[in-house]
């Protein structure tokens, strides 16, 4: 993990104790999965690809 990673991880860390603290349960759920995420980047990705669009949009 790059120096850049590892002190993105620690802010990460750091607005989930400040958002529990605060009582903004929802932000902790989310920043946790971008934790997860960030942390598991060299794995295969088996969540839904949305970034490719649905095909009805035109």
């Amino acid at each position: 993990m790059t120096d850049e990673m590892k002190e993105l991880r620690k802010r990460l860390n750091n607005v989930i104790i400040d958002s529990w603290n605060e009582g903004r349960f929802e932000d902790v759920k989310g920043i946790k999965i971008a934790l997860y995420e960030l942390e598991h980047l060299d794995e295969p990705y088996m969540g839904t690809d949305y970034s490719q669009g649905d095909v009805d949009d035109d």
